[in-house]
């Protein structure tokens, strides 16, 4: 699974001042503009959640520490978390970049 493209690639919500070029029966979406804040936040720090294990494989892997069957195991069992978390992390920006496409900036008056 890929990273979803970045929120630039889409609308921003729209300002105050392009507001005012809507017709009197349309307003922009508070929901989308939450939803594209809270997108832009997560696609800016989802790099921490995709390497928070990698110091650990690092320590693993670059001493000397602990060797044999049990610490390759254990080796092999943080590694594939690691793609695990790895997965996750795509898809929770996955799931808020759909969501947020699948959302209209503009609604109309009530």
């Amino acid at each position: 699974m890929s990273v979803p493209p970045p929120p630039g690639s889409l609308p921003p919500p729209l300002d105050d001042t392009s507001a005012m070029s809507l017709p009197p029966t349309e307003k922009p979406n508070p929901v989308y503009r939450e939803l594209y804040q809270a997108y832009a936040a997560a696609y800016g720090s989802i790099g921490q959640l995709r390497k928070a294990l990698d110091p650990a494989l690092k320590t693993l892997r670059g001493t000397d520490a602990w060797l044999g069957p049990e610490s390759r195991e254990w080796g092999g069992q943080l590694d594939a978390r690691r793609g695990d978390l790895q997965k996750a992390a795509d898809r929770i920006l996955w799931d808020m970049y759909d969501r947020l496409s699948a959302t209209q900036r503009v609604i109309t008056r009530a």
